[in-house]
This record gives C-alpha cells, sequence and structure tokens, in this order.
C-alpha cells in the first residue's frame, strides 16, 4: 500500500501487522495495521477519513503515539 500520506516502516513490522508512519510536520504518528486489513484500507477515502478523526482526537501535548488498528476497532474508526 502506497499513499502519499503514509510510509511503510518495514523494519518494525511483523508477519501480523504492517506499520506505517503517518507524514506529518508536527508529530510523530504510526499505525500498527493487521495484514487482513490492509485490503480494506486500500480506498483513499476511508483511509483519510479515519486519519483525520484520529489526528482530531489526539491530546496536543502527546508528541508521538502508535495506534493499533485492529478488526474490532476498524469498524469503530469508520
Amino acid at each position: 500500500m502506497k499513499k502519499g500520506f503514509l510510509e511503510k516502516n518495514s523494519a518494525q513490522s511483523d508477519e501480523k501487522t504492517t506499520l506505517f508512519k503517518v507524514l506529518s510536520r508536527r508529530e510523530d504518528l504510526f499505525l500498527r495495521v493487521d495484514n487482513s486489513l490492509l485490503p480494506k484500507l486500500e480506498d483513499d477515502a476511508k483511509l483519510k477519513k479515519m486519519l483525520d478523526t484520529l489526528l482530531r482526537k489526539r491530546s496536543k501535548a502527546n508528541r508521538r503515539e502508535i495506534i493499533n488498528i485492529t478488526q474490532h476497532n476498524y469498524r469503530i474508526f469508520l
């Protein structure tokens, strides 16, 4: 999955999850996505909506965060 606003971090990925860095100047936000959900996130509109929601609800004091996206909370995000 190659998106203009995500960068895959293969060094910290494993067989169950893939780690992506959200390209942002202000903070370090990482998404740890289950590999079973990667085909569902190919749609740019769904992924952008999810990221907008995550960035809006983040604490301003928190500069670095890893967010896990599993099968359960994927339904909550959308």
